[in-house]
C-alpha cells in the first residue's frame, strides 16, 4: 500500500515570464498560469506547482542554488505565445496648422530698448 504524501505548499505569485521562485531557484510553469497566484512545495526530490486544486507543473529539485529549471514544453508554449502577432492599430495623428501667426513689428522692440 502506498502512503499518502503531504508537502507544505507555499503561496507564490507566478511571474509573467512563466516562472515561479522557490528556495532561490526558478521553476517553469505553463504560460497560461503566468501572473497568477500559485502554491509551490517540495515532495521528496520533486517540486510541485499547483494552481487552485490542480497540479500544473512538476520538476526535479534544483541541484544548486540559483538554478533555472525549465520544462521544454512550457518554454515552447511561451515562445509560441510571444511570436503571435497581435494587430495594434496605428496611432491616429491629427495635426492642424493655424495659418495665422502673431507677429510683432521690429519697431516695438526698438522702442522698448531705448
Amino acid at each position: 500500500m502506498t502512503r499518502y504524501q503531504l508537502c507544505q505548499l507555499i503561496p507564490r505569485q507566478a511571474g509573467f515570464d512563466g516562472f515561479v521562485r522557490f528556495e532561490k531557484n526558478r521553476y517553469s510553469l505553463p504560460p497560461e498560469y503566468a501572473g497568477q497566484p500559485v502554491f509551490i512545495g517540495q515532495r521528496e526530490h520533486k517540486i510541485v506547482i499547483r494552481c487552485q486544486d490542480m497540479i500544473v507543473a512538476e520538476h526535479l529539485s534544483a541541484q544548486k542554488t540559483g538554478s533555472i529549471i525549465a520544462d521544454p514544453v512550457h518554454v515552447a508554449a511561451l515562445w509560441k505565445l510571444s511570436l503571435q502577432k497581435t494587430k495594434v492599430p496605428p496611432p491616429r495623428w491629427q495635426l492642424t496648422l493655424d495659418p495665422q501667426v502673431q507677429t510683432t513689428p521690429l519697431a516695438t522692440y526698438q522702442e522698448t530698448s531705448s
